[in-house]
């Protein structure tokens, strides 16, 4: 029983590591965004939902009991949602 205490201390530097590249992330976009000087667009709003959501995938999978069939569909997802071009040829 002595590893369940170090396990928790590890899940919880895991996961404010997750939430520590989450908030940078969204300092680099804004920094960029600023440096720009344009507007919050498509491509501002795609970072901003990879930024946020690689990190929130990793912290489910740290602290839930998730199967990892169900992490590679949200990862998959992920992967879908960043190598979309979203214009349509029509």
């Amino acid at each position: 029983m002595d590893t369940e205490p170090t396990t928790m201390w590890l899940q919880l530097i895991a996961v404010l590591g997750a939430v520590a590249v989450m908030l940078y992330g969204l300092y680099v976009i804004y920094q960029r965004v600023q440096a720009k000087d344009q507007g919050f667009g498509p491509a501002t709003l795609k970072a901003v939902g990879v930024v946020l959501f690689i990190p929130t995938i990793l912290i489910l999978a740290i602290i839930t009991n998730f199967q990892s069939e169900t992490l590679a569909a949200l990862l998959g997802t992920v992967a879908g949602y960043v190598l979309s071009n979203g214009k349509s040829d029509g």
